[in-house]
This record gives C-alpha cells, sequence and structure tokens, in this order.
C-alpha cells in the first residue's frame, strides 16, 4: 500500500507540557499490567510504546499534583484498550451481545463503586480504581460529570455495533463522543481541580465549544488513523469521516481527505471565534474551563501528530501509513464557512461574527 500524503493541519494554540513525563509513562505500564490490559505481549508492547504519558502531559499540563496527573494518565490507557478489545476492529465488536453486557457492568462499577460487583472483569475493575482515585482527589461533583460523560461514551459504542454504516449525521454524532471524545475534555478541568458551577457549566456557548474541542480530536484522529484503517479494517465499517466520505461520494481517498479536512478547518474557524468573545467577560473558572480545552485540543493533536499508534500499519514501527500532516499556527482561508450536518450545525447558532 501507498502511504497516503496528509496536508498541513493547524493549531494557533501554544504547546504546553506537564513535567515528569517519564515517570508517568512507567507508572501508567505498571498500572496496565497491574490490571492486565491486554489481550497479550504483543497487544501489550503495543499500548506501552504508545507515550499514554506524553499524551496525557500534553493533554492536562496544569493538573493539580502528581497524583491527579496519574490518573489522566492511566484512564488514557484505559480507554486505548477498551478501544482495542471492545470498538471497530476488536475481537469483542464481533459479539454485540456479550460486548454491550460488559460495558453496562463496567459503567456500574463506576456508578456504585462502594463494592466491586464485578470482580470477574478486568475493564470494570480497572475503570472502578479510576473512579476511586478520583474521589480521592477531586469534587463530588467532578466525578459525577465523569460519569456522566462515561455513560455517553459507552452508550454510543453500542450505537456503533448496531449502526455500522450510519448517515453522515449520526456518523459524526457517533464519533463526538465514541473513543472517549466528551470524557478527555471532561476530564481537562477536573485535572486541574477548576471549580466552575453546573449552572456555568450549562451555558451553551460552553457546551459548543466543549463538543467542538472534542469533535477535532476526534476528526483528526480519523486523519492520521486513515491510512492504517485502509490497510487493517473492513469496508463495510464506516465510523471514520474520511472513509464516511470517500465510500458515499464515491470520491478519491485525496478528495475525501480534502474535504474532511474542510470540516474540521470550519469547526476550528468557529472554535477560534467563539472561544475569543467568551473570554472577553468570563469569569475566572470561565477562563480556565477554556485553557482546559485549549490545552486539550492542542495536547492530543501534537500526540496524534507524532504518535506510531497512528504513523506506522503496526501501530509499532516498519511501514507508514501517511506522510506530512505538520502542524502549523496558520489557518487556512476556508475557515468562516458553516457546516451543514444535522447533529452538529447547532454550533454556528453561537458564531459571534452573527451577533
Amino acid at each position: 500500500m501507498t502511504a497516503l500524503t496528509l496536508p498541513e493541519i493547524s493549531c494557533p494554540l501554544p504547546y504546553r507540557i506537564y513535567p515528569h513525563v517519564e515517570t508517568l509513562e512507567a507508572g501508567t505500564v505498571a498500572w496496565m499490567d497491574k490490571w492486565r490490559l491486554y489481550s497479550d505481549e504483543k497487544h501489550r508492547e503495543r499500548l506501552a510504546s504508545i507515550g499514554c504519558g506524553r499524551l496525557g502531559a500534553l493533554m492536562y499540563p496544569f493538573a493539580a499534583n502528581a497524583d491527579v496527573a496519574q490518573i489522566m494518565s492511566d484512564y488514557i490507557v484505559w480507554a486505548f484498550s477498551f478501544d482495542d478489545e471492545y470498538c471497530d476492529e476488536g475481537e469483542m465488536s464481533e459479539n454485540p451481545a456479550q460486548s454491550i453486557t460488559a460495558m453496562l457492568q463496567m459503567q456500574r462499577s463506576i456508578e456504585s463503586p462502594e463494592i466491586p460487583a464485578y470482580p470477574e472483569s478486568k475493564f470494570a475493575m480497572a475503570l472502578r480504581d479510576i473512579r476511586l482515585r478520583l474521589d480521592k482527589y477531586t469534587t463530588p461533583l467532578h466525578t459525577a460529570r465523569f460519569v456522566n460523560t462515561q455513560r455517553g461514551y459507552f452508550m454510543v459504542e453500542v450505537g456503533k455495533l448496531v449502526n455500522p454504516q450510519p448517515t453522515m449525521s449520526d456518523c459524526v454524532l457517533l464519533r463526538l463522543s465514541s473513543g472517549g471524545g466528551l470524557v478527555f475534555p471532561t476530564l481537562g478541568h477536573i485535572s486541574t481541580l477548576v471549580d466552575i458551577s453546573q449552572l456555568k457549566m450549562e451555558d451553551r456557548r460552553l457546551c459548543a465549544l466543549t463538543e467542538m474541542a472534542g469533535m477535532m480530536i476526534v476528526w483528526e484522529s480519523d486523519f492520521f488513523s486513515y491510512g492504517k484503517e485502509l490497510a487493517r479494517e473492513p469496508e463495510d465499517r464506516q465510523h471514520n469521516i474520511v472513509s464516511l466520505i470517500q465510500q458515499r461520494h464515491g470520491v478519491t481517498h485525496e478528495q475525501a481527505m480534502a474535504q474532511a479536512f474542510s470540516l474540521r478547518d470550519k469547526t476550528a474557524g468557529l472554535y477560534m471565534r467563539l472561544r475569543a468573545s467568551v473570554l472577553r467577560n468570563a469569569s475566572p473558572e470561565v477562563a480556565a474551563y477554556i485553557e482546559s480545552l485549549d490545552c486539550y485540543w492542542r495536547g492530543g493533536l501534537e500526540w496524534i501528530s507524532e504518535n506510531p499508534r497512528y504513523r506506522y500499519l503496526n501501530g509499532v514501527d516498519g511501514q507508514v501509513a501517511y506522510q506530512g500532516g505538520k502542524l502549523t499556527e496558520t489557518f487556512p482561508d476556508d475557515c468562516w464557512g458553516t457546516v451543514d450536518i444535522p447533529s452538529i450545525s447547532w454550533w454556528w447558532q453561537y458564531e459571534p461574527a452573527h451577533a
């Protein structure tokens, strides 16, 4: 297979990173081993090589302390391992009934962590461990937000199991929360212990910014993983936005990539404009919340663009799946239009230029 060529990708936000990345990496590998979050030694090697500690340090550079930073890093490897085993090409994805039952058990393990209800499930027990540690270092409101967004994560993965060929609007909705798409940005303000009220969190502009930050990272991971997925995944699974465009519109891979980049650039443009508008009169806690979204987007993109999980066909080394994809701070001209996808078009109701 010939490697795909990706265009430059823009993000005009500063690079930040939490110190002591090596400590986070070692801690997360040890935690992964404790719960045996891998199917075999080859899978373990792949998970240990992708740099979950570095990703946590990039997405959560202002974590309140080392213990909280470690929780973030550990959750990341849990999500990657869960994705590998239960989602898309994972073995359990071929058995929807068992997968759905397992996800219900995992969710219950964090809703009611007082006793281990499913000690035979390594994923449930490891996720319960995350919940108990969040209880120790954060507030009940923070923990409740984690539990609720994790529920959305599972609900969407169930939706993907039963809807392998979604419409464009449904695909975008599924991708928004799949792979932890909204858990990770939620962990941003939790990691800093920002005490933002639920009333302020419900501001529709903040809701839009949160969803946009989550969506951009999901789409960006689609861009960088597309080459690998072409070589490894079944043709009838269409949850990658580039794959969906390519197969539904009958265009080339390069044309599909260009169309997908246009969706992302328009979303990024709106994010930057709405962000600036909200920050003009923002309270300190709202400003800190937006900063956590900025770090999530910039840090996640930095990691995706350089990571072997996406660059190589086997996720470790050897044959590359793509070339290009250089990060730049210069926005393209095509960042002012709207995106006509019903499940997310409400974001443009808060376009500052319209106001």
